[in-house]
């Protein structure tokens, strides 16, 4: 199998924590890097999560300012406190930010 040699810059101490817990799995960066490629490769993406949220992601992902996204939640809660008085709804058990529109 051929190799490639692979270059990155990473930040110094957050290299040698890395490198620690590495040691302590019996792992070296290079076999993370590998383990890390690997996943990548079988999942056709990361193997993990990447996402910004809160008020960073609704302005950079809608233009929503963090005025905006303020009122939009005001409206949100006003609304379920007004369909739980009404009865159209008995509970509500998640997070209003999971509310898709």
């Amino acid at each position: 199998m051929a190799t490639t040699l692979f270059r990155a810059r990473v930040n110094s101490p957050r290299a040698k924590a890395a490198q620690k817990i590495l040691a302590g799995l019996g792992l070296s960066p290079a076999a993370a890097v590998n383990m890390l490629f690997a996943q990548i490769v079988a999942r056709r993406g990361l193997p993990f999560d990447v996402q910004e949220t809160g008020e960073a992601y609704a302005l950079a992902e809608y233009g929503v300012t963090p005025r905006e996204l303020a009122a939009a939640r005001t409206r949100v809660d006003r609304s379920l406190a007004r369909a739980r008085k009404s009865g159209e709804i008995t509970a509500f058990n998640g997070d209003w930010r999971t509310l898709k529109t």
